[in-house]
């Protein structure tokens, strides 16, 4: 049995006969003899083992011939290699280099601009509106008056003091100062060729003092039995004041007896304003009891008198090229009155939030309301809607004023500051001055763009608005093309008023 496992079988022999001679031809062609060349004048000092040149000589012919082609190969591929190599670390090199540069373009790109950035920082800006003034005692700020001619205001404040600035865009230059008055001075109001400066305290005193020469040119030490609250000049020579109790007094410059050419009785509380029309016929007044009374003063009684409103009406003013007036309440409603048809208003507008304290029509169209809360607002009439705010203080606006040049209004408020706002772009007709980039709903449409426009800051307003932020990123509205007019004028438009008294 051993001697049978250890005979071959006749598959093995079939195997190595059919394998052998292929693998050894193959083996045959790849195993070649590699001979590594040395020179003799590149190994100078060492000596040559006999026994290895016998080795060299022991290999034929082809292999000694294939051998040096295959090592001249080698070192020709590493020549090449080598070549490549180094070309390859140059692109590197170079490429290294223009990223280099390319990062030090860079950072020298932003280190300019963030240099020019700096520098526009450091330059002065360019005002457009003169510095805030303050009074000496740092108190309370009563009222204002602009000169009619001259770029001077004057001012007054609870102390009784008067002081007359020469304002610019750089610097306010202080004129005068005056104590005519030994309690607070309450009105204050220039001529109409800005000669005279009449000013009226609680003393119950009115001072009539010469721009020129600053002197008193007539005192009245007691023109009311009351505290004076109210004063106005009709005219060159006449003038009106009104008191605590709501009486009302027509003064004449021209006469030396120090008595009213009128005086009138017709309402229970304070007078808060008057004004006039160009012709000086009717003096219109509200009052504190919530009334609006018109006085003729060339027939000395009066004209007419609105019904009595839920609140006090605090300011009057004409609008519509003296067709109608314009009243401020203190619930925030606003009534409008047509021109001597004084009893019912004919048309209101009550979107304030808080209490109206003064007005001042600056167009036509346009008026400028200071609120209890701070702001002064803009209000387009016809069709009415607030444009914006113009300007806002900390504490409640008290008067309102507009500069002979019609480009800077002034306001007061408790802070004891007069601060001046230019509204010069109400001049510019191409200016949208309330804008919306998001589409709302209809539900909601009209309370958030109430919202908006109570909070809309006008270009004359230090404060920026919200959506100028993104302002940038709206995207741009497409063109219609004839094919979507056509198809927008087919189309009916929703009805939006039923849609919003259904829900």
């Amino acid at each position: 049995m051993p001697k049978e496992q250890n005979e071959p079988s006749s598959s093995d022999e079939d195997e190595e006969s059919l394998f052998l001679p292929q693998a050894k031809e193959v083996f045959a062609q790849r195993r070649k003899p590699v001979v590594i060349p040395r020179f003799p004048e590149n190994y100078p000092d060492e000596e040559i083992n006999p026994e290895e040149e016998d080795v060299d000589d022991s290999f034929t012919d082809d292999e000694d011939d294939l051998s040096n082609e295959e090592t001249s190969e080698i070192v020709k591929a590493s020549t090449d290699s080598s070549e490549e190599e180094q070309e390859d670390e140059e692109e590197i090199q170079n490429q290294g280099e223009s990223i280099e540069q390319l990062g030090a373009g860079r950072e020298e790109k932003e280190d300019d601009d963030i240099i020019v950035a700096i520098c526009n920082a450091a330059k002065p800006q360019e005002k457009t509106k003169p510095p805030d003034l303050r009074t000496s005692l740092n108190c309370m700020v009563t009222d204002i008056s602009f000169h009619p001619n001259e770029e001077l205001i004057a001012m007054s404040d609870i102390e009784g003091e008067i002081t007359c600035y020469k304002y610019g865009n750089e610097e306010n230059e202080l004129l005068h100062t005056l104590n005519h008055h030994k309690k607070s001075c309450r009105a204050l109001t220039f001529n109409h060729d800005g000669a005279l400066l009449f000013s009226a305290s609680k003393d119950k005193s009115v001072v009539i003092t010469d721009i020129e020469t600053m002197k008193i040119t007539q005192s009245f030490c007691k023109a009311h039995s009351s505290p004076i609250y109210s004063l106005l000049c009709m005219d060159a020579n006449t003038w009106a004041s009104g008191d605590d109790d709501g009486v009302v007094k027509v003064w004449d410059k021209r006469r030396s007896v120090q008595k009213p050419v009128a005086e009138f009785k017709e309402m229970d509380e304070f007078v808060s304003s008057m004004i006039t029309d160009s012709g000086s016929r009717l003096l219109v007044c509200t009052s504190g009891e919530g009334t609006l009374t018109a006085f003729n003063t060339r027939r000395k009684k009066m004209e007419g008198q609105s019904e009595v409103y839920p609140s006090e009406m605090n300011c009057a003013g004409l609008i519509r090229q003296e067709t109608k007036v314009i009243a401020g309440l203190g619930n925030g409603n606003m009534y409008i009155f047509d021109w001597k048809a004084f009893g019912y208003h004919s048309d209101a507008f009550g979107d304030h939030p808080s209490a109206i304290n003064c007005m001042l029509p600056i167009m036509d169209n346009i008026v400028i309301t200071g609120c209890d809360d701070g702001k002064i607002r803009a209000i387009s009439l016809f069709p009415h809607r607030f444009l914006g705010v113009v300007g806002h203080h900390k504490f409640p606006i008290e008067r309102l004023d507009i500069s002979t040049c019609g480009h800077y209004i002034a306001s007061t408020s408790h802070d004891g500051r007069v601060r001046f706002w230019n509204i010069s772009y109400f001049e510019n007709p191409d200016l949208k001055l309330m804008e919306t980039t998001t589409k709302k709903s209809v539900r909601n449409k009209k309370r958030s763009l109430r919202k908006e426009k109570l909070g809309f800051q006008l270009p004359s307003s230090k404060r920026r608005n919200k959506g100028d932020f993104f302002a940038g990123f709206a995207e741009p509205e497409p063109e219609a093309g004839p094919a979507d007019e056509a198809k927008n004028e087919s189309e009916p438009e929703p009805d939006t008023e039923s849609s919003s008294d259904s829900d």
